[in-house]
């Protein structure tokens, strides 16, 4: 009886902690990082800190007041979480594997949940970045190879260890889009409609 009770007040203080909205940006953030199919690299306490850490930028990057200050908040959250998160075998996570985390849980709270509101949201749309995993990876080093050969190749997220490289896969996401999509397709549609296509059993 003392047992269940004291339940019940746990329960109860822990719904006065969680009003509607923080409790679906809470959810949405668990999604977003189940969503980009990393979780499995993170070591087990890891995952929550970076859980806790992206429901934090999250809110800053809702706030962005240009594509600017979005770059800068992304940028320093990158930068900083670096050697924080462990990974499940050894090491830490490199500067890719944060950002592309980051960038899918963003695409999930932005682009399809509508978060902060619709109104921020379709401006916030344009300025997400593409979540590149490996199959991308190859699919571009195979465009750039037979129309830019001149041109480095870029690495897996895995690999790539500060924002320059990072900042590399986004431009050449962008002149992939120019060249392949007249229609201009956003850097975030390009993640999403490769992902399945590539990953699309034949």
């Amino acid at each position: 009886m003392v047992v269940a009770r004291k339940h019940q007040e746990n329960v109860d203080r822990c719904v006065k902690e969680m009003p509607p909205k923080a409790v679906r940006l809470n959810n949405i953030v668990t999604m977003g990082i189940g969503f980009s199919a990393m979780t499995r690299l993170y070591k087990k306490g890891s995952k929550k800190d970076l859980h806790k850490s992206i429901l934090e930028v999250a809110k800053e990057l809702f706030e962005a007041k240009s594509k600017k200050d979005y770059v800068r908040i992304h940028s320093t959250f990158c930068k900083q979480t670096v050697g924080n998160i462990k990974l499940a075998k050894k090491g830490t996570a490199s500067y890719g594997e944060i950002a592309k985390t980051l960038d899918v849980v963003m695409r999930v709270a932005v682009y399809y949940a509508h978060l902060p509101d619709c109104r921020r949201a379709r401006k916030l749309t344009k300025w997400l970045n593409a979540a590149v995993d490996t199959k991308m990876t190859t699919y571009l080093n195979t465009y750039l190879r037979e129309n830019h050969p001149q041109k480095r190749l870029l690495k897996t997220a895995q690999k790539v260890s500060d924002e320059n490289e990072y900042m590399r896969i986004q431009k050449v996401v962008k002149d992939f889009i120019r060249e392949k999509h007249p229609d201009k397709i956003l850097p975030v549609q390009f993640d999403d409609i490769y992902w399945r296509c590539l990953n699309k059993k034949p």
